[in-house]
Protein backbone atom coordinates (compact mmCIF):
# COMPACT_ATOMS: atom_id res chain seq x y z
CA UNK A 1 0.00 0.00 0.00
CA UNK A 2 3.25 2.41 1.06
CA UNK A 3 4.72 2.17 -2.28
CA UNK A 4 1.39 2.30 -4.18
CA UNK A 5 0.35 5.28 -2.70
CA UNK A 6 4.13 6.81 -3.41
CA UNK A 7 4.05 5.44 -7.12
CA UNK A 8 0.98 7.03 -7.99
CA UNK A 9 1.50 9.90 -6.26
CA UNK A 10 4.63 10.31 -8.32
CA UNK A 11 2.68 9.51 -11.28
CA UNK A 12 -0.15 11.72 -10.77
CA UNK A 13 2.27 14.37 -10.51
CA UNK A 14 4.25 14.31 -13.54
CA UNK A 15 0.41 13.81 -15.19
CA UNK A 16 -1.08 17.22 -13.48
CA UNK A 17 0.81 20.00 -15.99
CA UNK A 18 -0.46 17.73 -18.82
CA UNK A 19 -4.31 17.10 -17.80
CA UNK A 20 -4.54 18.99 -15.04
CA UNK A 21 -7.22 18.30 -12.17
CA UNK A 22 -8.07 14.50 -13.80
CA UNK A 23 -4.49 14.03 -12.58
CA UNK A 24 -6.12 13.34 -8.95
CA UNK A 25 -8.68 10.44 -11.00
CA UNK A 26 -5.27 8.42 -11.39
CA UNK A 27 -4.42 8.73 -7.93
CA UNK A 28 -7.70 8.28 -6.84
CA UNK A 29 -8.35 5.12 -8.82
CA UNK A 30 -4.48 3.45 -7.71
CA UNK A 31 -4.79 3.71 -4.12
CA UNK A 32 -8.63 3.44 -3.28
CA UNK A 33 -8.61 -0.19 -5.68
CA UNK A 34 -7.64 -1.26 -1.94
CA UNK A 35 -11.03 -0.49 -0.74
CA UNK A 36 -11.55 -4.41 -2.03
CA UNK A 37 -9.14 -5.57 1.25
CA UNK A 38 -10.83 -3.46 3.46
CA UNK A 39 -14.46 -4.45 2.32
CA UNK A 40 -13.23 -8.30 2.88
CA UNK A 41 -12.02 -7.43 6.60
CA UNK A 42 -14.60 -5.81 7.65
CA UNK A 43 -17.59 -8.51 6.10
CA UNK A 44 -15.54 -11.84 7.32
CA UNK A 45 -14.18 -9.97 10.98
CA UNK A 46 -17.33 -7.53 11.66
CA UNK A 47 -15.08 -4.52 12.17
CA UNK A 48 -14.71 -1.23 10.72
CA UNK A 49 -10.82 -1.04 12.57
CA UNK A 50 -8.75 0.08 9.23
CA UNK A 51 -5.68 0.01 11.41
CA UNK A 52 -6.42 -3.72 12.24
CA UNK A 53 -7.38 -4.72 8.86
CA UNK A 54 -3.73 -3.17 7.57
CA UNK A 55 -1.83 -5.34 9.80
CA UNK A 56 -4.10 -8.45 9.31
CA UNK A 57 -2.86 -8.17 5.36
CA UNK A 58 0.19 -7.41 6.67
CA UNK A 59 0.20 -10.41 8.31
CA UNK A 60 2.11 -13.93 6.99
CA UNK A 61 -0.97 -15.54 7.30
CA UNK A 62 -3.00 -13.50 5.70
CA UNK A 63 -5.39 -15.01 2.67
CA UNK A 64 -4.59 -13.96 -0.92
CA UNK A 65 -7.35 -15.38 -2.57
CA UNK A 66 -9.95 -13.50 -5.30
CA UNK A 67 -12.40 -12.96 -2.72
CA UNK A 68 -9.85 -10.01 -1.27
CA UNK A 69 -9.02 -8.60 -4.04
CA UNK A 70 -12.27 -8.31 -6.25
CA UNK A 71 -11.39 -4.85 -7.67
CA UNK A 72 -8.20 -6.24 -8.69
CA UNK A 73 -9.77 -8.94 -11.13
CA UNK A 74 -9.20 -8.59 -14.90
CA UNK A 75 -13.06 -8.21 -14.94
CA UNK A 76 -13.01 -5.07 -12.87
CA UNK A 77 -10.57 -3.76 -14.65
CA UNK A 78 -12.02 -4.20 -17.59
CA UNK A 79 -15.14 -3.05 -17.08
CA UNK A 80 -13.68 -0.03 -15.26
CA UNK A 81 -11.66 0.81 -18.80
CA UNK A 82 -14.25 0.11 -21.09
CA UNK A 83 -16.58 2.62 -18.56
CA UNK A 84 -13.98 5.36 -18.72
CA UNK A 85 -14.45 4.48 -22.56
CA UNK A 86 -17.30 6.25 -22.50
CA UNK A 87 -17.62 8.63 -19.46
CA UNK A 88 -14.01 10.48 -19.77
CA UNK A 89 -14.35 11.23 -16.06
CA UNK A 90 -14.32 7.86 -14.97
CA UNK A 91 -11.10 7.07 -17.41
CA UNK A 92 -8.02 8.77 -14.80
CA UNK A 93 -9.30 6.09 -12.07
CA UNK A 94 -9.70 3.33 -14.47
CA UNK A 95 -6.29 4.03 -15.54
CA UNK A 96 -4.91 4.38 -12.16
CA UNK A 97 -7.20 0.91 -11.36
CA UNK A 98 -4.81 -0.96 -13.94
CA UNK A 99 -1.78 0.75 -13.47
CA UNK A 100 -2.18 -0.77 -9.95
CA UNK A 101 -2.87 -4.33 -10.83
CA UNK A 102 -0.03 -3.75 -13.22
CA UNK A 103 2.62 -3.10 -10.60
CA UNK A 104 0.88 -5.38 -8.53
CA UNK A 105 2.07 -8.15 -10.99
CA UNK A 106 5.67 -7.33 -11.34
CA UNK A 107 6.21 -7.02 -8.08
CA UNK A 108 4.83 -10.53 -7.55
CA UNK A 109 6.57 -11.96 -10.66
CA UNK A 110 10.33 -10.04 -8.87
CA UNK A 111 9.09 -10.75 -5.37
CA UNK A 112 8.97 -14.27 -6.48
CA UNK A 113 12.25 -15.17 -8.10
CA UNK A 114 13.80 -13.94 -4.81
CA UNK A 115 12.19 -16.08 -2.73
CA UNK A 116 12.98 -18.97 -4.96
CA UNK A 117 16.69 -18.31 -4.82
CA UNK A 118 16.62 -16.97 -0.80
CA UNK A 119 15.20 -20.97 -0.61
CA UNK A 120 17.69 -22.41 -2.94
CA UNK A 121 20.77 -20.68 -0.87
CA UNK A 122 19.32 -21.27 2.79
CA UNK A 123 18.97 -25.39 1.13
CA UNK A 124 15.40 -25.16 2.19
CA UNK A 125 15.97 -24.93 5.82
CA UNK A 126 14.33 -23.08 8.74
CA UNK A 127 16.65 -20.53 9.36
CA UNK A 128 15.69 -20.09 12.97
CA UNK A 129 15.02 -23.77 14.11
CA UNK A 130 16.62 -25.63 11.53
CA UNK A 131 13.23 -27.52 10.92
CA UNK A 132 13.20 -29.32 6.57
CA UNK A 133 9.55 -28.38 7.09
CA UNK A 134 7.87 -29.10 3.42
CA UNK A 135 6.11 -25.71 4.27
CA UNK A 136 9.06 -23.49 4.69
CA UNK A 137 9.04 -19.43 3.19
CA UNK A 138 10.97 -17.16 2.19
CA UNK A 139 10.12 -14.29 4.55
CA UNK A 140 10.90 -10.52 4.06
CA UNK A 141 13.29 -9.76 7.22
CA UNK A 142 14.38 -6.40 6.27
CA UNK A 143 12.33 -3.59 3.59
CA UNK A 144 13.57 -0.26 2.64
CA UNK A 145 11.94 2.60 3.82
CA UNK A 146 10.91 3.34 0.10
CA UNK A 147 9.93 1.07 -2.39
CA UNK A 148 10.67 -2.69 -2.53
CA UNK A 149 13.79 -4.50 -2.80
CA UNK A 150 14.18 -7.57 -4.49
CA UNK A 151 17.69 -8.52 -3.09
CA UNK A 152 17.96 -11.94 -1.43
CA UNK A 153 19.89 -10.55 1.32
CA UNK A 154 16.59 -9.22 2.56
CA UNK A 155 14.87 -12.24 2.56
CA UNK A 156 15.07 -15.29 4.96
CA UNK A 157 13.80 -18.75 5.11
CA UNK A 158 11.60 -20.00 8.32
CA UNK A 159 9.22 -22.71 9.16
CA UNK A 160 5.46 -21.86 9.19
CA UNK A 161 6.03 -21.62 13.16
CA UNK A 162 8.73 -19.24 12.67
CA UNK A 163 6.94 -17.49 10.44
CA UNK A 164 4.31 -16.38 12.75
CA UNK A 165 6.61 -15.71 15.35
CA UNK A 166 8.20 -13.35 12.76
CA UNK A 167 5.01 -11.61 12.16
CA UNK A 168 4.36 -11.16 15.53
CA UNK A 169 7.18 -8.97 16.80
CA UNK A 170 9.00 -6.10 15.38
CA UNK A 171 11.14 -6.80 12.08
CA UNK A 172 14.53 -5.50 13.95
CA UNK A 173 14.33 -7.92 16.72
CA UNK A 174 15.39 -10.73 14.52
CA UNK A 175 18.53 -8.98 13.81
CA UNK A 176 19.02 -7.79 17.02
CA UNK A 177 18.62 -11.60 18.55
CA UNK A 178 21.97 -12.52 16.87
CA UNK A 179 24.22 -9.62 17.50
CA UNK A 180 26.84 -11.66 18.49
CA UNK A 181 27.17 -13.64 15.41
CA UNK A 182 28.84 -10.78 13.85
CA UNK A 183 31.50 -12.89 11.97
CA UNK A 184 29.07 -15.50 10.78
CA UNK A 185 26.86 -15.82 7.55
CA UNK A 186 23.96 -15.40 9.17
CA UNK A 187 25.15 -13.00 11.31
CA UNK A 188 26.07 -11.22 8.33
CA UNK A 189 22.83 -11.13 6.71
CA UNK A 190 20.79 -10.11 10.30
CA UNK A 191 19.00 -12.99 11.06
CA UNK A 192 19.63 -15.64 13.17
CA UNK A 193 21.40 -19.35 12.96
CA UNK A 194 19.42 -22.23 14.39
CA UNK A 195 19.83 -23.02 18.16
CA UNK A 196 22.75 -25.91 17.15
CA UNK A 197 24.32 -23.53 15.77
CA UNK A 198 23.85 -20.60 17.92
CA UNK A 199 24.84 -23.20 20.99
CA UNK A 200 28.27 -24.44 18.74
CA UNK A 201 26.90 -27.36 17.38
CA UNK A 202 27.21 -28.08 13.59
Amino acid sequence: MRDHVAITTAAAAVLYPLVGRRALGVLAGGVLIDCDHYLWFAVRHRSLNLASAVRFFNDGKAPASQATKVFHSPFAISLALLIGARRRAVLPVALGMAMHVAMDAYHESKMNRARVEALKRDDFTCQVCGSKDPDVTAHLSRQPLLLPSYNIENLVTLCPACHRAAHARPRRSIAKSVSILVGSRAGRRGYPLPPSRVAGGS
